[in-house]
């Protein structure tokens, strides 16, 4: 009896652990039905903003010292600026000289927004000197093309010249100009490139007198060599400056010196070709990225870029 006592026993005690155990599970049971999904309670990764001095930058590529413009557009809210000093001597001892300046801004991956000027100018020859202000020009770069993550393939750039200089010293016609050029070009192998430039423009000729049509054709035409600098060649033909004179035909030569992803130098001399060019001219200028104008918006932006242009080096 005693031996079906304890048996008895062990099976009551076997019994209410059971019952326990199911108790305890049935209130887990209700805790993991009561309690929120998981994914509600985790928390949002922080917003982390980069300095802009952090975000990759590519060296400038400036748009001077020559007459043809590249395809490039400044980066996304970079204020980029480029200054010259440009002295020529034309026939009948003529000498002109000038410190043309350009401002330009990127806003978006396809478009940059520029102004520019003749800045101020000085002309001399037999009857006397004279010097003042030069021309206003107002003008955007669009990019229509481009290889995916690349350089642009082609790009337009139209301008209006706004009459700011004189036309009583000869520094301006005294109307509007408006221009609009075809860019394009393309890298030759792993360290040339060539820029072609067309454009075509209504050129004022004077108060009271007929408009008159103006082309360019203008080829250029660089070398990466070792280190910052990087020569080039030029050549451009212009239809004609004024109502009866004949084209501008001329070459020049010369360098940029790239001193870091802000700063560059340039200089070259200019050769004509033609009666109507200058026979010779010589110029030097500096281009600088001063700033960068959008805030957070540029910085996210340029970090896009290079992200894009990481895949095209690559390839």
């Amino acid at each position: 009896m005693a031996v079906v006592m304890n048996c008895h026993s062990t099976y009551r005690r076997h019994g209410l652990i059971a019952n326990r155990r199911r108790t305890a599970v049935g209130i887990c049971v209700l805790l993991l039905l009561s309690t929120p999904p998981a994914w509600c309670q985790v928390p949002r990764p922080p917003v982390v903003v980069i300095p802009p001095e952090v975000v990759p930058q590519p060296p400038l590529e400036p748009d001077r010292p020559d007459v043809t413009n590249g395809t490039h557009i400044v980066d996304i809210g970079l204020l980029q600026i480029e200054v010259g000093a440009l002295f020529s001597k034309a026939s009948g001892d003529r000498r002109n000289g000038g410190t043309p300046v350009t401002a330009r801004v990127g806003l978006s991956d396809w478009l940059e927004m520029r102004i520019g000027g003749d800045g101020w100018l000085v002309s001399q020859d037999p009857h006397g000197r004279e010097s003042g202000i030069g021309n206003l020009q107002l003008g955007m770069k669009l990019r229509l093309w481009a290889d995916p993550g690349g350089i642009p393939v082609l790009s337009i750039l139209p301008t209006v010249n706004l009459p700011t200089a004189s036309e009583a010293k000869g520094f301006g016609s005294g109307q509007a100009d408006v221009t609009v050029a075809v860019l394009t070009g393309t890298d030759i192998r792993t360290r040339g490139h060539v820029d072609l430039n067309y454009g075509i423009g209504l050129i004022g000729a004077g108060t009271g007198v007929p408009r008159f049509a103006q082309h360019l054709v203008s080829v250029s035409a660089s070398a990466e060599v070792p280190g910052p600098v990087t020569p080039y060649v030029e050549a451009f033909w212009i239809s004609r400056q004024d109502t009866d004179g004949g084209p501008v035909i001329a070459t020049d030569a010369g360098a940029i010196y790239v001193l870091n992803p802000r700063w560059a130098i340039d200089g070259g001399v200019q050769v004509g070709l033609s009666a109507s060019a200058p026979s010779l001219a010589a110029f030097a200028g500096v281009s600088v990225v001063v700033g960068n104008i959008l805030g957070e918006h540029g910085v996210h932006a340029r970090q896009r870029q290079a992200a894009k242009r990481g895949p095209a080096r690559a390839r």
